[in-house]
């Protein structure tokens, strides 16, 4: 282990957090200076001071071994989301938003993991700022901090890859260009694109439409969005606006989050082959469509009318595939066929490459595909089945990769479980509220539904389910590593 390339790493990352909360710095002053009430500027000053002195302290002396490989790619991301969270949950114990630290830490870790589970039960009377920073955690976390360093500090070493492949969400890392650093960038620049476009046709829709919409709501929601988070700054969520247009515009951008955000880059360049041929959007589209189709049959009846439903059944069908866990309706009243239906969609997620969670629909067309070739030669012991995925052929250590990963999500979410049983809820809310928490959804069933929250979880059960938000947004194996006594030893 490369201990002292591994904090250098890390002291960078802090310094980039303490740039990046100085924008609800700013939003905070904007509101203070036109009378609003508002957080104490402290709140954030105290935080960017101190990342900015450990950071400033950890990269002071660079060192002169600075190789990145494996093992130290999965260190550095394990602990810079766990020590991101330690700090950014001070703003909300200073300012008083979130005066319990755990609670607070909860809420941080629920961010930047794009889970979007809370612990808040009032929320439009936080300040501003408060509300900023809690959807803009969604934001920064949904394309990852360290994929956000290697696209904006230069590096000369080449091995980027080592770092980025640690936080990548899917069981392969695509580059779209041959350096890792401009990859890095130009799937910023598409990420940054879509927000501003999801913020401009809120803002403009809802003024045609006669809803006007605050701008401030638009970009926060956007944010939220764009990390497929799910933080509202409504205690109703987007059902507390009663506004069909932004219903469905918030449909579509959580749809496109949970898109492969390579084939984005495809279409740019002219390539649209590449994306009519990606066999994860078809599933992940074939998914969709046919569990609005099932839940829209299933639930009508209580609507007063068919279109309610219609845009209800997609936007949570979409709320939960693409992981973002914003709601217009309260499933949890929904039909047992409706609800089952949502907790399948909660575990397939959306595609790999995107902002979303959950399990990946191309590890379970890979599970498909391998159980499909394993019967085949079972049948035809002599003859020689492949796998294969977009006209081309899987490499068996992947095969092995994504059953290994099945493996530990299984023992995860059994074990996790069992744990969090201690509090005595019902088995619902349970299972559930890990299922929810591992995939990074938010919402869950029961007492963690749409209209519920994780308050009243022990500080056990909370640190259990922490566990779990950063196992989900990380593929599992960074976490595990840092919990792995020969991690830590030093190379011989």
């Amino acid at each position: 282990m490369n201990y002292r390339a591994v904090s250098y790493f890390l002291g960078r990352i802090f310094i980039i957090l303490a740039l990046l909360l100085c924008l609800p710095l700013l939003v905070n002053a904007y509101y203070i200076l036109n009378g609003f009430y508002e957080a104490n500027p402290l709140s954030f000053v105290i935080p960017i001071l101190l990342l900015l002195a450990v950071g400033n302290a950890l990269t002071v002396k660079k060192p002169k071994n600075t190789d990145i490989y494996s093992k130290e790619g999965f260190v550095i991301c394990g602990l810079a989301w766990i020590l991101m969270s330690v700090f950014g949950a001070l703003p909300f114990v200073i300012s008083g938003a979130i005066p319990n630290y755990i609670d607070a830490f909860f809420e941080t870790i629920s961010g930047f993991t794009t889970t979007g589970s809370s612990i808040l039960s009032e929320i439009e009377s936080l300040p501003k700022s408060i509300l900023f920073w809690r959807s803009f955690t969604h934001w920064i976390g949904g394309m990852g901090i360290l994929t956000f360093m290697i696209a904006v500090v230069p590096r000369a070493k080449g091995n980027s890859m080592f770092i980025m492949r640690a936080e990548a969400p899917g069981p392969t890392l695509g580059k779209v260009v041959s350096k890792i650093g401009s990859s890095a960038r130009i799937l910023y620049i598409i990420y940054l694109a879509m927000t501003l476009l999801e913020i401009l046709v809120l803002f403009v829709g809802t003024r045609i439409t006669g809803e006007n919409i605050r701008l401030f709501d638009c970009v926060v929601n956007a944010l939220s969005n764009a990390g497929t988070g799910g933080f509202s700054v409504l205690n109703d969520s987007i059902k507390g606006y009663n506004s069909p247009f932004t219903e469905w515009v918030i449909i579509v951008f959580m749809f496109l989050y949970g898109v492969n955000f390579n084939l984005y880059y495809y279409l740019l360049i002219g390539k649209p082959s590449n994306v009519l041929r990606d066999e994860e959007l078809r599933g992940y589209m074939i998914s969709n469509l046919a569990g609005v189709l099932l839940i829209t049959l299933n639930i009508y009846s209580m609507y007063s009318s068919l279109s309610t439903a219609v845009r209800d059944a997609f936007f949570n069908v979409n709320a939960v595939m693409s992981t973002t866990g914003f709601c217009t309706a309260d499933f949890d009243k929904w039909p047992t066929f409706s609800k089952v239906i949502l907790l399948i969609l909660m575990c397939f997620g959306a595609s790999a490459g995107s902002t979303g969670g959950g399990f990946k629909i191309v590890r379970i067309e890979f599970l498909v595909k391998q159980m499909i070739a394993d019967f085949k030669q079972l049948v035809r012991p002599n003859a020689i089945v492949r796998v294969r995925m977009n006209g081309k052929t899987v490499e068996p250590r992947i095969v092995k990769e994504i059953k290994s990963y099945l493996n530990v999500y299984v023992i995860l979410l059994v074990v996790s479980t069992l744990l969090i049983s201690v509090d005595n809820f019902d088995t619902t809310t349970t299972f559930t509220s890990v299922v929810s928490c591992l995939n990074n959804i938010g919402p869950a069933l029961s007492v963690t539904g749409p209209t519920g929250n994780y308050a009243d979880f022990s500080v056990f059960s909370k640190f259990v389910l922490i566990f779990d938000m950063l196992a989900g947004r990380l593929e599992l194996f960074p976490v595990l590593l840092l919990i792995n006594p020969s991690t830590w030893r030093k190379a011989k």
